[in-house]
């Protein structure tokens, strides 16, 4: 089975230094031991999306860790942790949509302060109603 890690660049960088990007991501995979087997490019109106397949199986909190460690949105990584640690299976997305409007429900990071948008209700994998971020 394989596993396709998503990341988020912000940034609307010159092609040579995606270039560069893309074979020092590639390397570094290789460096931990997984094998790319593909790595596919989506420019976005602020910046690229990068969807990267490799070989291996990986657990949700590995997977997360690498798409930071590869540079991915380090608020995608934080919401995505906290998708995680509720259980939800689909917890790996890329923005495709504004997460918050006006009127929107929003809540408080305990830790840091940042104001996160609620986009519904939905059930983790016990069942339970929790809040979606």
């Amino acid at each position: 089975m394989t596993t396709v890690l998503k990341i988020d660049l912000d940034y609307k960088a010159p092609e040579k230094w995606l270039q560069t990007w893309e074979a020092t991501r590639k390397h570094m995979l290789e460096v931990f031991g997984y094998s790319v087997i593909r790595m596919v490019r989506h420019n976005t109106t602020k910046g690229q999306n990068y969807f990267i397949e490799i070989t291996e199986e990986l657990s949700p909190e590995t997977m997360n860790m690498l798409q930071f460690l590869m540079g991915d949105d380090a608020t995608r990584v934080k919401i995505n942790s906290w998708r995680i640690q509720r259980g939800y299976q689909d917890w790996n997305k890329i923005f495709d949509r504004k997460l918050w409007r006006k009127g929107t429900k929003t809540i408080e990071c305990f830790y840091c302060g940042n104001i996160i948008p609620l986009i519904g209700v939905g059930k983790n994998s016990e069942g339970k109603e929790m809040p979606q971020l």
